[in-house]
């Protein structure tokens, strides 16, 4: 029989992606959305039930409660419900999962343990972003015993363009204090708050300096105060603080000093909210997040997580996790109020494992993780089982509508510290440097105008996109003749094509989702090969090339291009060595978004941007971890 789930805060920011995420990879659960007001349309999938939910007509909840087999928590802010609807939830004799991240309500949560335990429900809290993902982090290096003095930091940065929920700044607020609630030495301490201490500032990747952080009271604080903490754990010291983009040390230090009313916290909710949602559209909003726990003040020995991908959606995959561990009966006679600290090592592994299903993974911090955060954003994508929801499908660089707001910083940076660059500083004088910088701007006009007659013969609804398809082919062999000239055609050849792999190399992982965001599709190489000939058959629409698809057999099939139009236009502006560089940067880009799955990948790259390229769904493997 289908199990029946109720999200209380279900039209929520986190609230309406648990209802969408869980009812896209469960088709057979009964999910029903309980909020005060009803969802506007298209908020919410068409079959999910919306259920009138008033937490303070207790009678009525418990009512409604009654009919589901699993709550699912998501109502905000937390600091006001507090245990409410947990303690509805044990009125009514069932099961809960929320995703609180207030230390004041896991202190109220947690003291439910004896009736919980008494009744044999199970409330499983702070099954979010943090507490919950961070935590099982934290847990997986305790466990390994990475830090012989128990000490663990937890560094978290959130990009401004996901605007926020309504409730979000509820919770900000409240994690302004002069007083903070920590663990230190094995104990819950009350200290002055560390606002420019010698950790106040952390380097995550991708950004320019370190950022200020704000230390903040986490819900692991009281979990980690319980006697049945796990018993493989043993944290000592665990400091946690947060950046968000926009949001500045300075301000939250004012803050700290005034205790809000009702009405002033409202007051300054609303601003903070509408400020998000001015924010979100800046043309410099961040849409990555980053989690980095590690030991000892270490940070590449701990473990990190990165992504175009917001703390709301990484908190609803946590909380999907949770249920579906729980659909699975891997709590089974685990009773009582469970943080994940809480939780042996063997289902904290089930949750580690279900994560990854869901396209989330953390690394180790070493140089090339790293760097792959840094340059290459990161491996954790905002996507469901749904094909429609990876990033940019069917787009490519000339249709997609806004790129991410670092990738032309990094492009400048690579290219200022690229072999090329270094090897034209060294041919040349500060003068005739400046002369050859000239010389290319000069050939780029001059290039441009040679391709007058592709725009020309474009003179449809795609003239904009051959606007820029040509500008930046005569910028690319502008500059690549220039600097043949300078360092001779071999020399020249091998480190313009080693520049223009890497950017393209850079572009590519911005724009097609990661191989891990495949691992929640059931069939994840139809789902490749299906978001690749997307992108192919869009791109060949543009004019660019010929594509040819034939089947052969059920598990293979078989493209051809043919009539490549960037070939002809490197070939017309005398660089015939570079026709085959874009298909060279494809290829690189599809095997790595292929790299996790059973596809054998045959590239054959001919004369003049031709290729034939043949796709195999092999035999299943076991999964790649």
């Amino acid at each position: 029989m289908s199990k029946k789930i109720i999200v209380l805060g279900g039209t929520g920011e986190s609230g309406r992606r648990i209802i969408s995420l869980l009812s896209a990879r469960h088709c057979d659960l009964k999910i029903s959305c309980a909020a005060r007001r009803a969802p506007k349309a298209g908020v919410l999938p068409e079959h999910i039930d919306y259920v009138p939910f008033d937490i303070n007509d207790q009678d009525k909840s418990i009512e409604t409660l009654k009919q589901f087999d699993l709550a699912v928590i998501a109502l905000g802010p937390m600091d006001k419900f507090a245990l409410k609807a947990h303690q509805l939830c044990l009125n009514a004799d069932l099961d809960a999962i929320d995703i609180n991240d207030s230390l004041h309500a896991a202190d109220q949560v947690l003291n439910l343990n004896t009736e919980a335990q008494s009744k044999q429900r199970l409330l499983l809290t702070g099954m979010g972003f943090s507490p919950g993902i961070s935590t099982l982090l934290l847990t997986e290096l305790a466990h390994k015993k990475a830090s012989a003095t128990g000490h663990y930091q937890c560094r978290l940065y959130m990009g401004a363009a996901y605007g926020g929920g309504e409730t979000s700044p509820q919770a900000i607020l409240a994690s302004f204090t002069n007083q903070l609630s920590c663990w230190r030495e094995g104990t819950r301490q009350q200290i002055d708050t560390p606002w420019q201490d010698e950790q106040h500032q952390f380097a995550f990747p991708a950004l320019k300096k370190p950022a200020d952080l704000i230390p903040f009271a986490t819900p692991e604080v009281a979990g980690l105060g319980k006697e049945y903490v796990a018993e493989d754990i043993d944290i000592k010291h665990l400091d946690s603080r947060y950046h968000i983009q926009h949001l500045t040390l300075g301000f939250a230090k004012f803050m700290s000093k005034y205790r809000l009313g009702e009405r002033k916290n409202a007051f300054f909710s609303n601003m903070f909210f509408n400020n998000g949602q001015k924010l979100k559209t800046k043309k410099d909003s961040d849409p990555d997040t980053c989690l980095w726990v590690y030991p000892d003040n270490n940070p590449q020995s701990g473990l990190i997580l990165h992504g175009v991908i917001s703390s709301y959606e990484l908190t609803a995959k946590m909380a999907c996790v949770a249920v579906e561990c729980w659909l699975n009966k891997c709590f089974s006679d685990n009773y009582g109020v469970k943080a994940v600290e809480h939780l042996p090592y063997a289902i904290r592994q089930q949750l580690l494992q279900t994560l990854a299903l869901y396209g989330v993974t953390a690394k180790p911090a070493n140089t090339q993780n790293i760097h792959q955060a840094d340059q290459e954003f990161g491996w954790v994508d905002s996507v469901s089982s749904d094909i429609n929801s990876l990033r940019n499908l069917g787009l490519n660089w000339y249709t997609v509508t806004k790129q991410h707001p670092k990738m032309a910083k990094r492009q400048q940076e690579y290219l200022y510290k690229s072999e090329i660059w270094r090897a034209l500083k060294e041919a040349t004088s500060t003068f005739s440097f400046t002369k050859f910088v000239i010389s290319t701007l000069l050939a780029w006009s001059k290039d441009g105008k040679r391709l007058q007659h592709w725009r020309d013969k474009h003179q449809d609804e795609n003239s904009a996109i051959w606007q820029s398809i040509t500008k930046d082919m005569s910028m690319f062999t502008s500059g690549y003749g220039n600097a043949r000239k300078v360092l001779g055609k071999d020399k020249a050849y091998q480190l313009y094509r080693e520049m223009f792999l890497e950017t393209g190399k850079m572009e590519m992982r911005w724009l097609w989702p990661n191989p891990e965001s495949f691992n929640m599709f059931d069939q994840k190489e139809d789902a490749i090969l299906e978001y690749w000939l997307t992108w192919l058959r869009n791109y060949a629409k543009l004019g660019l090339f010929t594509l040819k698809e034939s089947q052969d057999g059920p598990q293979s099939i078989l493209i051809s291009i043919s009539n490549c139009a960037y070939a002809a236009m490197f070939k017309e502006l005398d660089c015939p060595e570079l026709v085959n560089m874009v298909r060279e940067m494809e290829q690189e880009a599809l095997t790595f978004l292929a790299s996790q799955s059973n596809l054998d990948i045959t590239w054959n790259i001919k004369n003049d941007g031709a290729a034939e390229i043949t796709l195999n769904k092999a035999p299943k493997l076991q999964a790649v971890s």
